[in-house]
């Protein structure tokens, strides 16, 4: 009797790009860990710049300090994103059918952060706009979110493109893959 298990196929072996959407999820959130304090003192050097004193922007409740949410949450999902992949890898067949129904929700999250910051200084600026306060209303959310966006390093917007192929590719062929028929053999009921 051959209880040896077949060679993994090579639709398993390319579907590990979870290895790869792990840090790229991760990616953006860790520059804005590490970069958050700097651009926040951009944004008060851009308040004061507007005439307002920089605990305004306290008042209007925006902080550029990643914090919170903001950061454990992509870190767990990156996690989880890993922790799929290693379960692929070891041919767990639950692992095949949650990352079929799980991963599309990696490229629309993925669109909607990035539909989300293309649409900020008009959020911004309405939040400042339905403030109480005359200092607030005053800011130009314009101004003070390009003050934020040059505090990042030149290499953030190549980091996003390269962040957001890679989830969209990945995620799409991450999903495809292990469905297809060379990678049936590997997931065996366990």
């Amino acid at each position: 009797m051959n209880t040896l298990r077949p060679a993994r196929p090579a639709t398993v072996t390319a579907a590990v790009l979870h290895f790869a959407i792990a840090p790229a999820f991760a990616s953006i959130p860790l520059v804005g860990l590490l970069y958050g304090a700097d651009v926040q003192a951009a944004a008060e050097a851009e308040a004061a710049r507007q005439g307002q004193d920089p605990g305004v922007l306290a008042e209007a409740g925006l902080s550029f300090e990643e914090h919170g949410v903001a950061i454990w949450a992509p870190f767990a999902i990156a996690a989880l994103i890993a922790l799929l992949g290693g379960l692929l890898l070891a041919g767990k067949r639950f692992a095949r059918t949650i990352a079929f129904f799980a991963l599309p929700l990696l490229p629309a999250g993925n669109a909607l952060i990035m539909a989300g910051n293309a649409t900020a200084t008009e959020k911004v600026q309405a939040l400042f706009d339905a403030s109480d306060s005359g200092a607030v209303r005053s800011l130009d959310a314009a101004a003070l979110l390009e003050a934020d966006y040059a505090a990042y390093p030149a290499w953030l917007p190549v980091l996003e493109g390269a962040r957001f192929a890679v989830v969209l590719l990945g995620g799409v062929l991450d999903m495809i893959l292990p469905a297809l028929h060379p990678a049936r053999a590997h997931f065996k009921k366990a």
